[in-house]
């Protein structure tokens, strides 16, 4: 019998022949379907296979007898719609008469039909396979992997059909649908299929293989209908998650979930950024700028917030085997926090769409870090230190690290382990304690510190919720961690804050000094005064210097020894004896220590500085190391005067006598011309200064010109900022002295002017606010009134500022102005500094060097000399004053920038 024969033959046989005959059918039947080329007999074989046959063929053998050989249905659809887009294409560039166009559109739709009845056949097999209940994957094993085939090639030729079909998409628009619906009845199916297909532990590897290999499908499935149809996205994932939980036991080694977990965080970053530009946009003043699409928004962000449960649903029953995928986790966490408000890179829209979002996606933060905790990649993520990330990142990665103090304290002691002490090898990424990952973040934040940003705060019971800025919110979360710190670890809590003491940046100092003494405060005493003896310790073996981490040192002393007990502090003043350590007392607060132990104090505080002052005074020589020592002691002496108001017994008649004539004594033998060439007497001069405005009332009118016409000479030879400041504090104090008529006060008051202009009109910010705060607490209090009109009259902008200020008026920024934008620039400058400051050091033999035994006198000038090159010298400050004026104003030219450099090199040269 021929093969049409049988075919006609077979396909009028009843049930019960089908019944009888499918062992002599079948193979004859299969051999047709594998051996034909034409694609209409291969359909009509395959829908006569599953609509007759399937049936009647025992289900132990279904497997191998039929679907085994359904490899050939995947080349069946893909000819299939191969040939449908050949025809499109054919028929878009064909510009002939109408009847071609309908020739071309009865081929489509008839390929069309052919496809459905593949649709149509495999859907046969899976309803005759459903109705006999629970199943082993090796009985269908073939029938999955078939279907998935064809459903992603249906749906792709249906997400394609607008390119592919172009001005034919109407004409094909029908049976274009029914193959939509009936691929979505087939995955339909299919799921129903997968639910009845059970895994035991008798199952083979094949078929726990074969279950990955569907679950892969149906996670590559939803990636091309996710723009299609957003509900079977929904539904696709579903079923993906609902299998993999229900066998989690058996497909864990096997199922490779960093490909779903990658997949789905792409998914949901995309979505994140559409997500965003739906919602409502608004202006700078938070008014809406444009209504958005609200209603996509809310149907978006449910849909967002389901793809989260499910990636959360992952990574919890996962955790341990989710492979590479950790880094895309990570990068996707940054990308929420970095969008949503107090972040400053988060888009300006609708302030109850942020609340949505929040809602349905950012509550997920908290339970995927909880569950990455314990993984190896995610701390190396949040700990790495050679880490680069984008500026913006910075932030949302410090509040990602800030979580992870907050869980630490729950976790088992190996998990923290691994966090606050981290074992390194070297061929492993080189990362640190999470504790010093934090601190490190912190300095990339100075945008977000300073402005500052403001964060929820933990909302207490009867209590409104508010805010918090940045700082306090990592200091209160740092300083929880810190109370629940591991003992044996707390070795590496010490260096940590040490390190960040004595680090140049001034945010991460403060915070260390801040935390450090919380636990000074709740721990036990004496870890108080073992503390407090180190630092004083480490500082006694340095010297006094104005370097940040010495600064930094003493500030932390001064906090500490408030926590001290009172028998601690009497052994403190033991150890650290005023004669011995006078640049310790400097800084130390005496009014903290007990009211017996301060008269003492103050006694040899005066007593110890006076003998260093008439040494000085009296002395055949000054050499440096003596005027070194005189500038601590004058430091010591300001220190105890600042705080004479608060100490329990003041200062006695003689002792106040003796640092007053010493004073004087020492401001008539200063030589000023050489303060700003020699570092030692600069700090001597600010101390003089410093000691003199708490003496200011006691100074005699020659004491105050002198000092007067000291300053002045030091500001021609352009001093350090330290003095300036100095200075300006200085003359702030002269509002309370009444000058007595004699022949000193005329030329005081002619002084007095100058100075003050020259400082109000100073280029640098702070000493220029510095100068306005002084000047008015000076034009309050004296008595002098004519100073100040005199002092405002050489400089209109000067005198325009000083009004603004005095009348509380503020200062209006121009239209440009950018806060944030300034902030920015203002850390690049600072990390600059840092840089340059820490890592871009001299060789000690090349520094200049001032030894101890140097003589401190003037040096001897030719008087030619001066005469040829101060003129050359002041035009040349001139000259760069002018340049500074006209880049306020407009960008230098690159031509002048790069002649400037030029210029530099040549001057660089010269010295």
């Amino acid at each position: 019998m021929s093969q049409t024969s049988f075919l006609e033959d077979v396909s009028t046989w009843t049930e019960n022949t089908c019944s009888q005959k499918w062992m002599e059918a079948v193979p004859k039947l299969i051999s047709y379907y594998e051996g034909t080329t034409e694609a209409s007999k291969q359909v009509d074989i395959l829908k006569l296979l599953c609509t007759n046959f399937l049936a009647c063929v025992p289900i132990e053998n279904v497997e191998e007898e039929v679907f085994s050989h359904f490899d050939k249905v995947h080349h069946i659809f893909d000819e299939l719609l191969q040939v449908l887009v050949n025809l499109a294409s054919s028929s878009n560039g064909n510009n002939d008469v109408e009847k071609q166009l309908l020739d071309v559109q009865e081929q489509i739709i008839a390929k069309l039909q052919m496809a459905l009845s593949v649709i149509d056949s495999l859907q046969a097999c899976i309803q005759h396979v459903c109705s006999m209940g629970e199943l082993a994957m090796d009985k269908i094993r073939s029938l999955p992997t078939a279907v998935l085939h064809v459903l992603s090639g249906a749906y792709t030729h249906c997400k394609d059909s607008g390119d592919i079909y172009g001005d034919l998409l109407t004409m094909v628009s029908d049976p274009l649908s029914a193959l939509f619906k009936k691929t979505h009845s087939l995955q339909m199916s299919l799921s129903s299929l997968l639910d009845l297909v059970k895994l035991t532990p008798a199952s083979s590897d094949q078929d726990i293989d074969d279950m990955c290999t569907v679950l892969l499908r149906l996670h590559e499935l939803s990636a091309i209908v996710n723009s299609l149809d957003v509900k079977i996205m929904v539904t696709t994932w579903k079923t993906v998650s609902r299998l993999a939980c229900q066998y989690k036991d058996f497909l864990k080694n096997r199922l490779d979930v960093a490909v779903l977990v990658t997949s789905l965080c792409k998914q949901i970053e995309l979505a994140y950024e559409y997500l965003l530009q739906l919602a409502p946009q608004c202006d700078a003043d938070g008014m809406l700028s444009s209504d958005g699409d609200h209603r996509a928004f809310s149907k978006s962000v449910k849909i967002m917030g389901f793809q989260v449960k499910v990636l959360v649903m992952f990574v919890k029953e996962f955790d341990d085997y989710l492979g590479s995928c950790v880094k895309d986790l990570y990068a996707m966490l940054l990308s929420w926090l970095r969008y949503v408000p107090p972040s400053l890179h988060a888009p300006s829209i609708a302030p109850q769409c942020f609340d949505e979002i929040r809602r349905q996606v950012i509550i997920a933060v908290e339970p995927l870090t909880l569950h990455l905790l314990g993984n190896r990649q995610f701390m190396e993520c949040l700990t790495d230190c050679e880490q680069e990330l984008m500026p913006e990142l910075s932030f949302p990665r410090s509040l990602l690290q800030l979580r992870v103090l907050e869980m630490l304290p729950k976790c088992q002691a190996e998990v923290q382990d691994n966090w606050i002490c981290p074992q390194v090898y070297p061929e492993d990424i080189q990362r640190e304690s999470i504790l010093k990952a934090v601190f490190r973040s912190l300095k990339c934040c100075h945008v977000e510190l300073s402005l500052p940003v403001v964060l929820p705060d933990v909302v207490h019971c009867g209590k409104k919720p508010g805010g918090v800025t940045l700082y306090e919110y990592v200091c209160t979360r740092i300083c929880g961690f810190v109370g629940s710190y591991p003992e044996r670890h707390f070795w590496l809590l010490e260096q940590c804050l040490l390190e960040n003491v004595v680090c140049p940046n001034l945010h991460s100092a403060v915070l260390a000094i801040d935390v450090w003494n919380f636990m000074a405060r709740y721990g036990t005493a004496d870890l108080c005064r073992d503390h407090v003896g180190f630092i004083a310790r480490l500082l006694c073996t340095l010297p006094a210097n104005p370097c940040p981490g010495y600064l930094h040192l003493t500030l932390l002393l001064r906090r500490l020894i408030k926590f001290m007990a009172v028998e601690h502090q009497e052994e403190f003043i033991k150890e650290f004896c005023v004669e011995e350590n006078l640049s310790l007392w400097s800084f130390i607060p005496l009014s903290t220590f007990a009211r017996a132990a301060t008269p003492q104090i103050v006694s040899s505080l005066t007593t110890t500085a006076t003998d260093i002052m008439r040494k000085w005074i009296n002395g055949p020589t000054r050499t440096t190391a003596l005027t070194s020592e005189l500038a601590i002691s004058l430091g010591c002496l300001s220190n105890m005067y600042h705080q004479v108001g608060t100490l329990p017994e003041g200062l006695t008649a003689s002792q106040h006598s003796a640092v007053l004539g010493a004073t004087q004594s020492i401001w008539r033998l200063v030589p000023f011309e050489l303060v700003s060439e020699n570092h030692v007497l600069h700090q001597l001069v600010c101390s003089l200064l410093e000691i003199s405005s708490y003496l200011i009332t006691d100074l005699e009118n020659k004491d105050l010109l002198e000092i007067l016409h000291g300053i002045l000479t030091v500001l021609k030879s352009n001093p350090e900022d330290t003095f300036r400041l100095t200075a300006t504090t200085f003359l702030g104090s002269l509002g309370k002295k009444k000058l007595d008529p004699t022949f000193e006060q005329g030329q005081i008051l002619n002084k007095l002017p100058q100075l003050f202009t020259c400082l109000l009109q100073d280029r640098n910010p702070l000493i220029h606010q510095k100068a306005l705060e002084a000047f008015a607490k000076f034009a309050e209090e004296t008595s002098h009134e004519a100073v100040v009109p005199e002092s405002l009259q050489q400089d209109a902008n000067v005198r325009e500022t000083v009004v603004k200020y005095v009348t509380k008026i503020p200062h209006i920024p121009s239209e440009t102005y950018n806060l944030p934008k300034y902030l920015d620039q203002q850390k690049w400058h600072l990390q600059k500094y840092m840089e340059r400051d820490t890592a871009i050091q001299e060789p000690a033999s090349k520094r200049l060097k001032y030894d101890s035994e140097t003589e401190i006198q003037p040096e001897t000038k030719n008087k030619n000399e001066d005469a040829i090159y101060r003129p050359l010298l002041n035009e040349l400050r001139d000259t760069v004053a002018r340049f500074h004026e006209l880049q306020e104003t407009s960008a230098l030219p690159s031509w002048v920038t790069e002649e400037l450099k030029r210029l530099n090199t040549e001057l660089g040269d010269l010295t």
